[in-house]
């Protein structure tokens, strides 16, 4: 895997139409739990760029994933449990 570095960067707010950014720039996620928890990893239902449909993916709880993912489904993770952010090794013309 090629070291790469961050230099866009967003938090995701809602989920109820999924995530993805302008042009299919593949980006990772940080997910933040907002509860003290020993949870070292949670589920995440997506699509990373070399798949062809959605499905679970197991992301860390307090680091960033090394996926690239391209799509994030709708409701894909309780919001209300965890803050998500998002960050791309490329510059995205606007979040989708």
């Amino acid at each position: 895997m090629e070291d790469v570095r961050l230099i866009a960067k967003g938090s995701i707010t809602d989920l109820s139409k999924g995530f993805a950014l302008k042009g299919g720039v593949p980006f990772s996620v940080y997910v933040r739990s907002k509860e003290n928890t020993m949870l070292s990893d949670t589920l995440l239902d997506c699509r990373l760029i070399g798949d062809k449909g959605a499905s679970p993916f197991p992301v860390p709880v307090g680091d960033w994933t090394p996926a690239m993912i391209a799509y994030i489904s709708p409701n894909a993770i309780d919001l209300g449990k965890f803050d998500v952010y998002w960050g791309a090794s490329e510059q995205p013309n606007k979040i989708v």
